[in-house]
């Protein structure tokens, strides 16, 4: 038998044909790197969120109101309790906790009813103080016991931001987004009379009220 030679013409060929093709497909590299690359917008490659830009924001106030009243005898309870839930650019003004009550069987500075007013708000966001405050039930008053948490002021806020990416401008919002949750409440009524214990005294109308302050942001690109 015998070995048999490559043919080298054709090793040389196909040689040149692979040279041939690699500079082939470096001349399309730059022809893409030169129209088609160059004619995207870098600002399209990044996320719209992180683009500084200039922005006006809207702000649309609301208010929630919860109400109920109940006839309370001495050292007797009213619990009471609202859900605080907001929505994506929806942000926590204030909560106010607002407990009505007129004596009227004996009423003066030293012998009106009371009311005391306790929370339990750990299951609330952020983790706002329980108040514990007592009121006079006079007689003729509007509000005779008024708590109020406030979280987020919008009027605080600068509604022309500039050179701020959305996040930046969503930040400064931040702290209107905590306070969401259960509230809850016990009022409790003490029947003062001038005499000590009364039998004509033996309770008040109690009226609580929950205020629920929030606003809502949109927010314009210039």
């Amino acid at each position: 038998f015998r070995f048999k030679k490559p043919d080298e013409g054709q090793a040389f060929y196909q040689k040149e044909r692979r040279t041939t093709a690699f500079i082939a497909i470096f001349i399309l590299i730059l022809i893409f790197d030169t129209i088609v690359l160059r004619t995207i917008d870098p600002e399209r490659l990044v996320e719209p969120d992180e683009t500084s830009k200039d922005w006006m924001i809207e702000v649309s106030m609301f208010e929630q109101t919860d109400t109920m009243s109940e006839e309370l005898s001495t050292n007797e309870i009213l619990e009471t309790s609202i859900d605080v839930v907001l929505s994506e650019y929806e942000y926590l003004q204030s909560v106010s906790l607002i407990v009505q009550c007129s004596d009227e069987d004996e009423p003066t500075e030293v012998s009106s009813d009371e009311v005391t007013a306790r929370t339990d708000l750990s299951t609330v966001d952020g983790m706002p103080a329980d108040k514990d405050e007592s009121g006079s039930c006079l007689e003729g008053t509007e509000d005779d016991l008024v708590l109020t948490w406030t979280f987020l002021d919008a009027s605080s806020v600068e509604l022309n931001q500039t050179d701020k990416t959305q996040s930046e401008v969503l930040q400064l919002f931040e702290t209107g987004k905590t306070g969401t949750g259960t509230w809850n409440a016990e009022i409790e009524l003490q029947v003062v009379t001038a005499g000590g214990i009364s039998a004509i005294d033996n309770g008040e109308q109690v009226t609580v009220t929950w205020i629920i302050s929030t606003f809502e942001i949109d927010l314009k690109s210039n």
